[in-house]
């Protein structure tokens, strides 16, 4: 009877551990993709820091001295598309987004979490997607060496920084699906 218990307690102890080899491989992962969605969003708060200075002097030489900052509109959309692309990471990290859960609030905790592991991965494919064709789009702006209008900034540098925020964030919601299914199958 001892050796029967020893055997059932040496299974539970091998699924356990590969149960947690999988959460140790994650939960490094875990911690690359937070640091680059915290870094970028640092990045993208700078950013925003410089732009409301860029504008508060626009606006000063506008209506004070006649004489507006040449190609800050330009300057504030691409900006703008920068900040929004490296906070969506950092967003997800928090669970900032719109969720609505109303109906599966009210199911069990392991269907709550195989559904969100569904939605996660269902969106890291539509992200990676997106990604993927972000850098479609830069090569062909890239080679068709297109510039802003104003300033004439190669536009492909904007759009590559974009595509450095939309990859974070795809990372993110992969960590989210893995997280998400270690917590449907855990017992």
């Amino acid at each position: 009877m001892e050796q029967e218990v020893r055997k059932d307690v040496s299974l539970r102890a091998s699924a356990l551990d590969e149960v947690s080899f999988l959460e140790k491989v994650i939960h490094p992962f875990e911690k690359v993709v937070s640091t680059l969605n915290n870094v970028l969003h640092k990045v993208s708060s700078i950013i925003l820091f410089l732009l409301m200075f860029l504008t508060t002097a626009d606006v000063f030489g506008r209506y004070f001295f006649n004489k507006p900052i040449t190609g800050t509109y330009e300057l504030t959309g691409l900006a703008l598309a920068i900040i929004i692309f490296f906070s969506l990471g950092s967003a997800q990290l928090k669970k900032d987004h719109i969720e609505i859960d109303f109906l599966t609030n009210m199911m069990p905790a392991k269907v709550q979490h195989a559904l969100y592991a569904l939605t996660s991965l269902i969106l890291f494919i539509l992200m990676s997607l997106t990604s993927w064709q972000l850098f479609e789009y830069t090569k062909r702006i890239y080679f068709g060496n297109e510039l802003s209008g104003d300033l004439g900034l190669p536009l492909y540098l904007f759009v590559t920084l974009a595509i450095v925020g939309a990859v974070c964030f795809t990372l993110t919601y992969l960590v989210d699906s893995l997280k998400s299914f270690l917590k449907v199958v855990k017992k």
